[in-house]
């Protein structure tokens, strides 16, 4: 441990060097006017992390986008994933089965942080579905990937490939009351397929705000569409609590979800011959066989914040959450006796600690930590649990050579141990044990920012880093090779221009160069003798991806124009993103879009309060077959008939587009086909407050 501490050390002492001739400077300019938050509704408010929070960014850091409660009502959507698929530079994949839905920022998996702690990739896909939309206080897309005090570098398993996470999705549960003199907010919808959700929340604060308390529940519940099987049933508790003063904070939370979930089924896009039901690939336009449920599918997280002011210059915080989820899984199809299918067990569960303090002068920020973050995951049908923890050091520097001007410069190391090893597949097909007790070698990241407000209007940003990140010992390669670690430059400037409340515009070009990046060279479906690679939770045919290392260069910008009009009655915002992956293959995996667009629009006149989002997504190959291609519409309407009750109208996805990110489309003698959006779905929303 004594040489990888000294490695990231050193960085840190030398930047210290170069900042030193500076620091005597005095700065007595004028604060450079802020340029609007990246947001909509006039009610939304964007408040800026204190430095002793994990979550606190550099100045250079652009590519960031934050919803708010507010945002997040305007925008109506069905669950956190349709969040995902609006916001710039994020797309989803929807797969339903045992991991449910992915999501990426820039070509990559990105890390989920709920309530402060640390998801794994796994788990995040398990139940983000499952965290309901109506008591989320704000979510912020966090696309830098460099942003160091976060969280790891490296995944768990093998749900990055290999690849160091490419940014965050930090989601905060709501601890604030509604926005008027109440205390309590209860809400009730119904909408289709039998939807209906109702909520209650209340917040209470005493001393001035030194102590504050907040709890909620949540019941929601679908029949789903006929023959989809897409019901779900779930009961979610939140509770926060929080003590502040002078030199002292300490908060804690907890949030547990009770559900259970039917996987919805898949439609065919297989259009060759099949002996399906019995065996074979579901053929086009034909409902999957698959009709699995999860019952129940709970989830329990909590976390302790805090932090301590020893005086104007130092600072010390300390963070520990802990999470589990439970679920059991019937793997039924339409040709078993439901009575005769046993539940299958799985669980994932995470912990995890972050130190961290920080040293403030006039100019000058300097912070330093240390993170552990451990996992264990035992799938459906398995016996024998994966477990993983991981050890990361770090440490971040911002210098201000005035009010303008800043830079910063980051390092972080983090190193993995193998705790239980679990199994993983050659490239022959053949099952092996992995050891148990073995350290994979370090990953690194070094950044460098530099954030200028030119004048009142002009703000512009420059961002570079370098990753090195191992190869999971879970990846069946080619000829059972040890691969390379993955090296990868990124480059990114931020600029933003504010021209008037009417016209402000942000852009993110941004480009990577990636040496030994681990891309699929195909699938394997049968072992040495022939016989197929059976899935152990569904008993049938299934495929494994085999990897080689190859370059790769990914290109792309995020662009946003925003503003308001009429008086600030009518507010927009549009959205741009442009992604381009040199290596791409949308044949034996899946590609992702070149382009999306989006739109934001709200209108407010006296009590009446109008909203429509609009979303369009580029086609792109999954496995050969074209999804995406698709717009969807958002559309609500609200009235307050006093200060205490609202009703509102909604629509979502109106256009009616049965659309799809992604196709279980291999092997071919077990392609299942896509999993598409239900369509058209309208409701209605009364919420009272007292």
């Amino acid at each position: 441990m004594k040489n990888w501490t000294n490695k990231a050390i050193f960085p840190i002492a030398l930047w210290h060097c170069f900042s030193l001739p500076a620091w005597g400077k005095n700065i007595e300019e004028e604060q450079p006017k802020e340029l609007a938050p990246i947001i909509v509704s006039d009610e939304a408010e964007t408040t800026e992390e204190p430095i002793s929070s994990r979550f606190y960014l550099p100045e250079s850091v652009e590519a960031v986008e934050t919803l708010t409660k507010e945002d997040i009502q305007a925008i109506r959507p069905r669950d956190v994933s349709d969040l995902i698929e609006t916001t710039l530079g994020m797309s989803i994949r929807r797969q339903g089965a045992r991991v449910h839905n992915f999501s990426f920022s820039r070509g990559d998996s990105v890390s989920v942080i709920l309530d402060g702690v640390y998801l794994t990739a796994t788990e995040a896909r398990r139940i983000i579905g499952d965290i309901p939309v109506e008591m989320i206080d704000s979510i912020k897309f966090v696309r830098d990937a460099s942003v160091i005090t976060i969280g790891p570098l490296m995944s768990f398993g093998s749900a990055s490939g290999g690849s160091p996470n490419q940014g965050f999705i930090i989601i905060e549960t709501r601890k604030k009351g509604p926005d008027s003199p109440y205390g309590t907010e209860v809400r009730s919808s119904y909408a289709s397929y039998d939807t209906w959700k109702s909520s209650a929340f209340t917040a209470h604060s005493w001393m001035d705000d030194r102590f504050t308390l907040s709890a909620g529940y949540q019941r929601s519940q679908s029949q789903g569409k006929d023959d989809w099987n897409n019901g779900y049933t779930g009961n979610t508790w939140l509770m926060n609590g929080g003590f502040n003063s002078e030199g002292f904070q300490a908060s804690g939370s907890l949030y547990y979800n009770a559900a259970s979930r039917e996987i919805q089924r898949a439609i065919g896009s297989y259009s060759g011959s099949t002996n399906y039901p019995i065996s074979g690939p579901t053929p086009a336009g034909v409902l999957d066989k698959n009709i699995w449920e999860y019952d129940p599918i709970d989830t329990v997280l909590f976390a302790i914040n805090l932090n301590r002011s020893w005086n104007a210059q130092h600072n010390t915080s300390l963070t520990y959450g802990w999470n589990r989820t439970e679920a059991t899984l019937y793997a039924y199809n339409t040709l078993t006796d439901k009575s005769t299918v046993a539940g299958r067990d799985a669980e994932d569960r995470s912990e995890e600690w972050n130190l961290a303090h920080a040293i403030t002068t006039q100019q000058n920020t300097l912070k330093i930590g240390g993170q552990i973050v451990s996992w264990l995951q035992r799938s459906e049908g398995k016996t024998t649990p994966r477990e993983e923890r991981i050890y990361g050091i770090y440490a971040t520097d911002i210098y201000a050579f005035n009010p303008t001007w800043s830079v910063d410069a980051a390092m972080r190391v983090d190193k993995k141990k193998i705790v239980q090893g679990g199994d993983k597949y050659l490239s022959s097909g053949t099952e092996v044990q992995l050891s148990d007790g073995e350290w994979t070698d370090e990953a690194y990241v070094v950044s460098l920012g530099n954030a200028w407000q030119i004048d009142p209007v002009w703000r512009v940003t420059a961002r570079y880093s370098f990753n090195l990140t191992p190869t999971p010992d879970v990846l069946t390669t080619v000829d059972d090779a040890t691969l390379p670690d993955e090296q990868r430059h990124r480059y990114e400037v931020g600029i933003e221009a504010n021209w008037s409340n009417a016209f402000q515009m942000t852009l993110t070009p941004f480009y990577y160069a990636i040496k030994n990046a681990k891309v699929a060279d195909g699938t394997i479906t049968t072992d040495t003798a022939g016989n197929p690679i059976i899935d152990p939770t569904t008993g049938e045919a299934t495929s494994l991806t085999v990897y080689r290392a190859d370059n790769r260069q990914r290109f792309g910008f995020e662009m946003s124009i925003r503003g308001h009009l009429l008086r600030d009655q009518l507010g927009y915002e549009l959205g741009w993103t442009h992604f381009v992956d040199s290596n791409e293959d949308g044949i034996d995996g899946n590609e992702f879009p070149e382009k999306k667009y989006s739109a934001r629009l709200n209108w407010r006149h006296g009590d009446w309060e109008s909203h429509a989002t609009v979303l369009y997504v580029s086609p792109y190959l999954s496995y050969g077959y074209t999804v995406g291609d698709f717009t969807t519409i958002n559309l609500s309407l609200s009235k307050n008939f006093s200060e205490k009750l609202t009703m509102a109208v909604f629509g979502q996805n109106i256009t009616d587009e049965q659309y799809g990110t992604n196709n279980k489309g291999y092997p071919t003698t077990a392609n299942w086909g896509v999993l598409r959006d239900v369509g058209a779905t309208y409701g209605i929303e009364l919420v009272y407050r007292f």
